[in-house]
C-alpha cells in the first residue's frame, strides 16, 4: 500500500520556526514574543496564518496568549498533540460529534451572556450571510456563516469555549461546508433557523437556542 504524505500547512510551519527558535533560546522561558506585526514581518507571513500557528502553540503548551497583552513562553517542549493536528487526523463523525457538543454550550451561553455589542456583531454577519445567498455568492456565504457562529461563540464570553470553536472553524468548517453544500437554492437552506437563532439569543432563550442548533445539526 502507498502511503500517503501529508504537507505541512504553512501555519504548521510557521509554529515548528517559533518553536525551534524557543527551543534554540532566542525565546527564553516567561518571555514574550514580539508583537503580530513584527513576527509577520521577520517570518514573511500574513496576520491569520500567524494566528493560526500561534494558536497551535498555545494547544502545545508552548506559549500562553494573553489577549491584549501578548505570548508568552511557557515550555520548550510541546506537551500535548495540537488540537489542531488532531483535528486534521479525526474523522469527520468524530470531528462533528464534538463540534456539535461545543455548539449546543456555546449558544446556550451565547444567550445568558451576549452583549448589545454581540448582537450588533452577529446580525451584520447573518445579513451578509443571507445576502450572498440571494446572490448565490458561495464564497461570500461560506465566510459570513463561519464568521456568524464564531460571533455567537465570542458572546458566550467563555474565552476556551470560543477558542476551540475557532480552531474547529479554522481547521474544519469550511472545508466541511464546502463539500456538502454545492447548489446555490441549499443555501437558504436554514435561513430561517438561523433567524430565529439570532432572536433567541437576543431574547435570551437558552433552550430555544439550544433547541434551534440541535435541529440545524440533525439536518447536515
Amino acid at each position: 500500500m502507498t502511503k500517503i504524505i501529508r504537507r505541512k500547512s504553512l501555519a504548521e510551519e510557521i509554529a515548528a520556526t517559533l518553536h525551534q527558535q524557543i527551543q534554540n533560546g532566542i525565546y527564553k522561558l516567561d518571555q514574550k514574543l514580539p508583537i503580530e506585526p513584527e513576527l509577520m514581518k521577520m517570518l514573511g507571513v500574513g496576520r491569520s496564518s500567524l494566528r493560526e500557528a500561534l494558536r497551535i502553540l498555545e494547544n502545545s503548551g508552548i506559549i500562553t496568549v494573553k489577549h491584549g497583552v501578548g505570548s508568552f513562553v511557557t515550555s520548550q517542549t510541546s506537551q500535548t498533540t495540537s488540537l489542531a493536528t488532531q483535528l486534521m487526523n479525526a474523522s469527520q463523525t468524530e470531528v462533528k460529534e464534538v463540534r456539535e457538543l461545543l455548539e449546543i454550550k456555546i449558544v446556550e451561553k451565547a444567550a445568558l451572556n451576549r452583549t448589545q455589542t454581540d448582537i450588533t456583531t452577529i446580525t451584520s454577519f447573518l445579513k451578509k450571510r443571507n445576502q450572498a445567498a440571494d446572490d448565490s455568492n458561495f464564497t461570500a456565504w461560506v465566510e459570513a456563516d463561519i464568521h456568524f457562529h464564531i460571533a455567537i461563540a465570542e458572546a458566550s464570553k467563555n474565552t476556551v469555549l470560543s477558542d476551540l470553536y475557532k480552531t474547529f472553524a479554522e481547521q474544519q468548517l469550511k472545508k466541511s461546508i464546502s463539500s456538502t453544500i454545492k447548489e446555490p437554492a441549499v443555501m437558504h437552506r436554514f435561513t430561517s433557523l438561523h433567524n430565529d437563532l439570532l432572536e433567541s439569543i437576543i431574547n435570551q432563550q437558552p433552550e430555544s437556542a439550544k433547541a434551534l442548533i440541535e435541529s440545524m445539526n440533525k439536518k447536515i
